[in-house]
């Protein structure tokens, strides 16, 4: 009687009393000895529901994404190609990259239609996936893997139309159970291209930008030299820096020196005009602030910067420079005028800052050493 009244549908109320009565009948009585102590049996309703064929998933997929972030191409190695379709670029859920993070990512640019820094990038990225001991998904060699990646990330990028865009690949140990070790699995490379507006940093940034000191932990020495999908402390920086009315943060360390940024490096620039950043010891080897201290010596060369050293720096010896800013993405240079509400120098963006982004923006338009012109249908 009680099973067909839960399957006539009994109202809500009803429905719950019954299910309860049901399994209280499978229960021993109270006091009755050994069973006495034996709690309840619950059991949980669920309404009925229909699983979605391909078709639907794909439509309702579709219009989730539509106004989320534009992406042009996707490649992944686990079918060795390219879709076009947002709905289409997935990971399984199974990959390590979602279960465990086992996984390593880096970036390059497109200007102008030509790929940009795309070398520098996948040699830390190859040493990236290394450090973190996942298997190398082409060639032989870390040379042999690298171009292939190389290969691989100039179709996406053409696939994709874009002429001007941000590119970011990811090397996992792959998918294959849920599993602790990559033991199973099958390694994979990944690659999106995505519009520039997608970019971490805006273009008011550029104008200057008001940031506050975090007090949260650096990651541990491997994870911090490693460009792995553990970002949980970077995310938190720049949360604690927004809290604030800050954008993306600044970490200090252990020893009272300043680390970087969330996803940029930081740099300064003294009252006797030397450019200084802090030593990689402790942090991301930036491939962006490299670029800045490049250029930096032009300005040596013309009197304008005393000299570019990368060094401990106190925070005490920071906040008394004239010029502040981030760095990252290798054409992103925001100047920060105003640190834990006191102003940089002048509260406004300085000369030097103005100089550099001007001949990183050159470089990147307009340079040879590290450009791959690339061929559009």
């Amino acid at each position: 009687a009680v099973l067909s009244a839960l399957a006539g549908g009994a109202p809500g109320a009803e429905r719950a009393r019954l299910t309860e009565r049901a399994m209280s009948a499978d229960q021993p009585p109270a006091g009755s000895g050994a069973g006495a102590q034996v709690a309840k049996r619950r059991r949980l309703e669920v309404p009925p529901v229909k699983c979605l064929d391909r078709e639907t998933y794909l439509a309702k997929m579709k219009e989730v994404l539509s106004p989320m972030v534009q992406i042009g191409a996707m490649y992944s190695s686990l079918v060795d190609g390219i879709v076009t379709d947002p709905e289409l670029m997935a990971l399984p859920i199974h990959d390590h990259a979602i279960v465990r993070g086992h996984a390593v990512f880096d970036t390059c640019s497109v200007v102008n239609g030509r790929l940009y820094r795309v070398d520098i990038h996948l040699d830390r990225h190859i040493d990236s996936a290394l450090s973190a001991r996942i298997p190398l998904p082409f060639g032989e060699s870390s040379e042999a893997c690298k171009e292939r990646m190389r290969t691989i990330i100039a179709q996406t990028v053409v696939a994709s139309g874009f002429r001007n865009a941000s590119v970011r690949y990811y090397t996992s140990v792959g998918p294959g159970n849920f599993g602790v070790t990559p033991d199973g699995c099958r390694p994979a490379f990944y690659v999106v291209v995505m519009g520039k507006a997608a970019s971490v940093i805006k273009a008011e940034d550029m104008k200057g930008i008001r940031e506050y000191t975090v007090d949260l932990p650096l990651k541990p020495g491997m994870l911090a030299k490693t460009k792995s999908n553990n970002y949980m402390l970077n995310v938190l920086t720049a949360m604690a820096s927004k809290d604030r009315g800050g954008n993306y943060g600044i970490l200090v360390d252990d020893e009272g020196c300043i680390a970087e940024s969330c996803v940029l490096n930081c740099t300064f620039i003294t009252k006797d005009r030397r450019l200084i950043t802090p030593s990689f010891d402790k942090i991301l080897a930036g491939t962006s602030v490299r670029k800045i201290m490049d250029v930096a010596h032009r300005l040596v060369a013309e009197g304008v910067l005393t000299a570019v050293s990368q060094e401990k720096i106190q925070v005490a010896t920071a906040k008394e420079c004239v010029e502040m800013l981030l760095s990252g993405g290798d054409t992103h240079l925001v100047p920060v005028t105003h640190w834990d509400d006191k102003p940089v120098g002048t509260g406004h963006v300085g000369e030097v800052t103005k100089r550099l982004i001007q001949l990183v923006k050159e470089d990147a338009e307009e340079g040879v050493d590290d450009h791959y012109d690339l061929e559009y249908a």
